[in-house]
């Protein structure tokens, strides 16, 4: 029977994949129209940066995990750098789309329709780079916060722990302690 290890790793192996055919989508669309968008150049630009970003970030991700997985088997002491190699990659993506956000923002809204006309920008680039800035910005706000709280929330933990273990120390049988 599963459990909810199990049922993590794999909701994390499906995230990446999910993650990273968006993110080959966006090298493909972005290296297939990189001339298709005189109003913005930058947008293909962005589109294939934060591709190759998001493929890099994954790739030694996954490989840097895998050394800590083997130097801290089954140990809290993972936390750390598990925390810093995902605030690192997000720190990166967020910082590449902030070019991206001006070049997709800038240029608010194109025209679609005439490939001569010098405000033209290919319709799937503009719109896969303006949602994949706003969801990137969205999700890095999310982590940020949701980071804080669980760290927060560990330490008091880790804290509260440690404070009944001193404690236990203290007490005998004769004091009335409650261990």
């Amino acid at each position: 029977m599963p459990t909810s290890a199990h049922n993590l790793l794999i909701g994390t192996a499906i995230s990446l994949i999910c993650l990273n055919m968006l993110a080959v989508a966006m090298i493909i669309l972005g290296a297939g129209n990189l001339s298709n968008c005189p109003v913005a150049a930058g947008i293909e630009v962005y589109l294939l940066g934060s591709g190759v970003t998001v493929v890099l970030s994954t790739l030694v991700g996954v490989t840097i995990q895998r050394r800590i997985n083997k130097k801290y088997p089954l140990s809290i002491d993972r936390r750390w750098p598990n925390t810093t190699l995902n605030l690192v990659s997000l720190l990166i993506n967020l910082a590449w789309s902030i070019p991206g956000g001006y070049w997709v923002f800038s240029s608010m809204i194109p025209d679609f329709t005439d490939p001569t006309s010098p405000l033209f920008c290919h319709k799937d680039s503009f719109f896969l780079s303006m949602w994949t800035c706003i969801i990137t910005w969205g999700i890095a706000l999310f982590l940020i916060y949701f980071w804080v709280k669980l760290d927060r929330a560990i330490v008091r933990n880790d804290i509260k722990s440690a404070s009944q273990e001193d404690d236990s120390r203290y007490c005998d049988d004769s004091s009335g302690c409650q261990t």
